[in-house]
């Protein structure tokens, strides 16, 4: 996953420095990002002996106090940014991210994120409202996944029974490596997406841009200016 941008002079700053923040058994099940520029990291704890979570921040030693932690309504791991324009495309600030359980990820701002690991649960909801590159990997029964974002999301893994994806961003969302039992599929948005599905796929799209299936369409209707285009197999897309 490319880095957000850092200056040259970066050299001559002050030295990039890692801090743990640690976290009580079971403390939240959920993350909230907002502002960065964040390159975030998600990775499920395997081996865990006391249930343990914790938060790994490496950034320069000055940008530390800007960042603020902290769980919220019990469940919730909240990490933001103090606003300061200065940051803006001139930090590489990276939050590596080990938890137990995650049900839920809403992320808001200029956020690259990927998975070190598969996410692992019964049923996960994404909201992306950022400004990056998303990539994520699952095994979960339910996704529901609400994408108002820019920039690429690309979704793999396995969801065992059904999908659902609400798409009002601008960008690509390739999902052709995720492997449903059932998608639904609701565009507005600016840009291509890709899905596939063993059982039944259902279109809705009312925006521009081409949603590429493959598997049986049980439904679609189309209002916008976009198209609908069933594909054989993704073979020829390319998979970065």
């Amino acid at each position: 996953m490319p880095d957000l941008p850092s200056p040259s002079s970066s050299r001559s700053s002050t030295s990039t420095t890692h801090k743990i923040h640690s976290f009580t058994t079971n403390s939240f099940r959920k993350i909230n990002l907002s502002g960065g520029p964040f390159n975030v990291k998600l990775n499920r704890i395997l081996d865990s002996i006391d249930n343990s979570s914790y938060v790994d921040i490496e950034a320069n030693e000055s940008i530390h106090p800007l960042i603020l932690i902290d769980i919220i309504q019990n469940d919730i791991l909240f990490i933001r940014m103090i606003d300061n324009s200065n940051l803006i495309n001139k930090t590489n600030i990276t939050i590596t991210i080990n938890y137990n359980e995650l049900i839920e990820l809403n992320i808001d701002g200029i956020i690259n994120i990927q998975c070190l690991n598969k996410i692992q649960t019964d049923k996960f909801r994404l909201y992306n409202r950022a400004n990056g590159l998303t990539k994520l990997k699952l095994n979960v029964n339910i996704l529901d996944a609400y994408l108002h974002s820019i920039g690429r999301v690309k979704l793999c893994g396995q969801v065992n029974h059904e999908a659902t994806l609400q798409a009002l961003g601008v960008g690509d969302i390739q999902c052709q490596n995720l492997f449903t039992t059932k998608i639904n599929v609701i565009s507005s948005g600016i840009g291509n997406i890709y899905v596939t599905a063993t059982d039944e796929i259902n279109i809705t799209l009312s925006g521009i841009g081409t949603v590429y299936y493959a598997g049986p369409l049980k439904q679609k209707m189309k209002t916008g200016l976009g198209n609908i285009i069933q594909m054989q197999d993704f073979s020829s897309i390319e998979d970065e």
